[in-house]
């Protein structure tokens, strides 16, 4: 397996990713703020990779969706749409699974009257990273291909 197969292989960047958003993640649920050291790498890699895997249209699409949305709420966490672009090249169903789970957070607040409640962005997403690596792994290590 040569390097260029080892970028295109979706189980490598669903583990990848656990790894690099467990700091991220971590410092969302503590602070509400991820340092930029963190999230800019992710987002100037997402690129090159989005060319390489086929998720070039999808990485386009989230980075102005997530461009439009900081100019329209302007508290929407930066770090949260730099994570999410990276998500869309190396691993849009995780990117799927974290929105969801973000959504489903922003709504019981909502319902339960807490308007002005900050959800850590980038603890969804990295739940998201981690169930696509579940997905991913439970037939890699049970020999189902």
């Amino acid at each position: 397996m040569n390097l260029l197969d080892l970028v295109r292989e979706p189980l490598f960047h669903a583990v990848l990713l656990v790894f690099w958003l467990l700091p991220c993640a971590i410092q969302d649920r503590r602070t509400r703020h991820v340092s930029n050291w963190l999230t800019v790498p992710l987002f100037m890699v997402a690129w090159p990779v989005a060319i390489l895997t086929g998720h070039f249209a999808l990485t386009f699409a989230v980075f102005v969706g997530v461009y439009v949305a900081t100019k329209l709420e302007p508290r929407a966490g930066a770090a949260d749409g730099k994570i999410m672009v990276g998500l869309a090249a190396f691993a849009p169903l995780a990117l799927g699974i974290g929105v969801l789970l973000e959504a489903a957070a922003f709504i019981v607040l909502r319902l339960r009257g807490r308007r002005r409640a900050a959800i850590p962005g980038a603890l969804w997403l990295y739940i998201g990273a981690l169930m696509q690596s579940a997905l991913l792994l439970v037939p890699a290590v049970c020999g189902v291909s």
